[in-house]
């Protein structure tokens, strides 16, 4: 890769009016410890963190942007690289049983996975808050408070491409609806820790969603909520994506939801409030003092 291709894709980004900010070569954590407040539009700053490093990977502040992008996730891996993933076709079908008239064809990256990531435009300050799976499994979104990993970013699992340059849509009234109602439950399905983590935190990812599944009645919520605590305080010190380590939370605890009154909503509550508690006290991984326990925090 041309060593200014992701500072020129940084500049494209933001010269669309959408505020952009550095993620860690390769990775999909932030290179900036305030991001909410660092995004930024202006290309002098821009040029300046991919002098920096010109590796960074790029996202954007949805929220400050105007945006809210919807990740469909590619539910069959083993499906033919190129080929919409079935969360097209779900969301597709959601928008036939809304009558929608309007095309659902936007702005839209391709993912390494090959996921779509859809750009749909939003008054100022009118971002609906992210979503895990409220749409349907495979579908989750990005707005207030939320990032989304730009194009001509890289992982180790492939790049983020343009697949559809047009200008974002106007995100249509229907899926709006649609995701500020009450969260369906997310389907039951394998527990995945959230993509690229060492070895390490792998073993804190695995060790903690046992934890959230294993939980017996009684103990469900508060079982979440510590795990969550944990989890968050990796998120806010960079070391876990906070969308995709929220997704593995809600699918861990999906099992016990309609089980003596454990809900969607009071799942997404718990997470939110322990991610918000362990802000307070972000924790990052020391190589060099790696304790034997993965548990220990």
């Amino acid at each position: 890769m041309p060593a200014q291709e992701l500072r020129d894709a940084a500049l494209a980004a933001a010269a669309r009016g959408w505020f952009v900010f550095p993620l860690r070569p390769g990775a999909k954590t932030p290179a900036v410890e305030h991001w909410p407040q660092q995004a930024s539009t202006d290309p002098i700053e821009i040029r300046e963190w991919w002098a920096h490093n010109p590796a960074y990977n790029i996202a954007v502040a949805t929220e400050p942007s105007g945006l809210l992008v919807i990740d469909l996730d590619t539910l069959d891996h083993r499906a033919a690289r190129g080929a919409d993933p079935a969360s097209w076709q779900l969301l597709a079908d959601l928008a036939a049983a809304a009558h929608a008239t309007r095309s659902l064809f936007t702005y839209t990256v391709a993912t390494p996975s090959g996921g779509r990531h859809l750009y749909y435009r939003v008054g100022d300050g009118e971002a609906p808050s992210c979503t895990v799976g409220r749409l349907g499994a495979g579908i989750d979104s990005r707005g207030r408070g939320g990032y989304i990993v730009a194009a001509e970013s890289r992982t180790t699992a492939g790049s983020y491409r343009i697949l559809d340059p047009r200008p974002a849509r106007q995100l249509p009234a229907w899926l709006r609806h649609q995701l500020q109602s009450s969260p369906s439950p997310p389907a039951h399905g394998p527990v995945e820790p959230p993509h690229q983590p060492g070895r390490y935190l792998t073993a804190i990812l695995t060790s903690e969603l046992h934890t959230v599944t294993a939980a017996r009645v009684g103990t469900r919520n508060h079982s979440l909520f510590r795990a969550a605590f944990t989890l968050g305080r990796l998120v806010a010190g960079g070391e876990l994506d906070e969308h995709d380590t929220r997704r593995a939370l809600v699918t861990a605890a999906a099992r016990h939801i309609g089980t003596d009154g454990f809900t969607a909503v009071e799942v997404e509550r718990t997470i939110t409030s322990a991610f918000k508690l362990g802000a307070d006290r972000p924790r990052r991984i020391d190589s060099s003092a790696i304790s034997s326990d993965p548990a220990q925090v």
